[in-house]
C-alpha cells in the first residue's frame, strides 16, 4: 500500500497487503500451482478492489487472515485454462492483468515477440492470449485491469502514453460495458515518476495504480474521471 513509512516496518505490522504475481500458467505446473494456491488460501484471504478501497480509504480491513493480491500479468490463455479452475477451487481472487492488443491481435506470436511478451512454447496453434469472452468471464468474479495496449512502459512520449492508458480503457469498456479500476505498466512504474505517464492515467480514469513496491490510489471510483 502506499504511504507505509517503510516496507520492512508495514510487514512487520501487518499494514500490507501482499501480492504473488504470475505470467503464463502452464499446464506443466498445475499440480505446483494446486499446491501453492492452497497455501494462500489456509493462511490468507482474497482481495477484491472494494476490499482494496476500504483499506486505503479507512484503512479497514475485514476479513480474518491478512489480505493477498494474486495478479496474472498479460493475458495468457493459459490463466484461464490452467489458474482460474484453482482459484475456484480454493475460493480465491485473481487481478488479471491483461495487454488489450495481445487479445486483439491477429498474429498473437508476432505480437509477442515484437512486445517483449515471453510466448508460450505449449500453443503449437491457435491463440496464446485469452478472448474477449473468456475476459467477460473473468470480470464477473475476479479483477480485470490493464496492463496497456501493448506492454508498454511509462516512459513514452505523451501520445503514445494516452494511447496505452486510455487506448486500452476504451477498449475495456468496448468489450465489458464498463471501465477497469486497476493499472500496470510494463516494469512497474508508480505513479509519481513519469509526469506524462501520470496524466494519462488520470485521463484515462484508473483509480489504483500497481507498481512494484506500492499500490497507490488515485481516485474515488464513485466520480471516475
Amino acid at each position: 500500500m502506499d504511504d507505509v513509512p517503510g516496507i520492512a516496518e508495514a510487514f512487520t505490522a501487518g499494514a500490507l497487503i501482499r501480492a504473488v504475481n504470475f505470467h503464463l500458467t502452464p499446464a506443466t505446473r498445475e499440480a505446483q500451482y494446486d499446491r501453492e494456491f492452497a497455501l494462500y488460501a489456509r493462511h490468507f484471504d482474497p482481495v477484491t478492489a472494494d476490499d482494496l478501497e476500504d483499506v486505503m480509504t479507512g484503512g479497514r480491513w475485514r476479513k480474518s487472515k491478512p489480505g493477498l493480491i494474486l495478479a496474472f500479468y498479460n493475458g495468457y490463455r493459459s490463466n484461464f485454462e490452467v489458474a482460474l479452475p484453482l482459484l475456484k477451487k480454493h475460493g480465491l481472487v485473481g487481478w488479471f492483468f491483461i495487454v488489450t492488443g495481445f487479445v486483439d491481435a491477429s498474429d498473437q506470436s508476432a505480437f509477442a515477440a515484437r512486445h517483449s511478451i515471453t510466448p508460450d512454447d505449449a500453443v503449437q496453434e491457435g491463440r496464446m492470449a485469452l478472448t474477449w469472452d473468456e475476459v467477460a468471464i473473468l470480470d464477473r468474479s475476479h479483477v480485470v485491469a490493464s496492463h496497456t495496449r501493448s506492454h508498454a512502459r511509462s516512459s513514452l512520449g505523451a501520445a503514445e502514453l494516452r494511447n496505452e492508458a486510455a487506448g486500452s480503457q476504451q477498449d475495456f469498456i468496448a468489450a465489458l460495458g464498463h471501465p477497469v479500476r486497476a493499472f500496470a505498466w510494463n516494469g512497474g512504474a508508480a505513479y509519481g515518476e513519469h509526469p506524462e505517464a501520470d496524466r494519462a492515467l488520470d485521463e484515462a480514469g484508473f483509480q489504483f495504480v500497481m507498481s512494484n513496491f506500492r499500490i497507490q490510489r488515485l481516485r474515488d471510483w464513485s466520480r471516475p474521471m
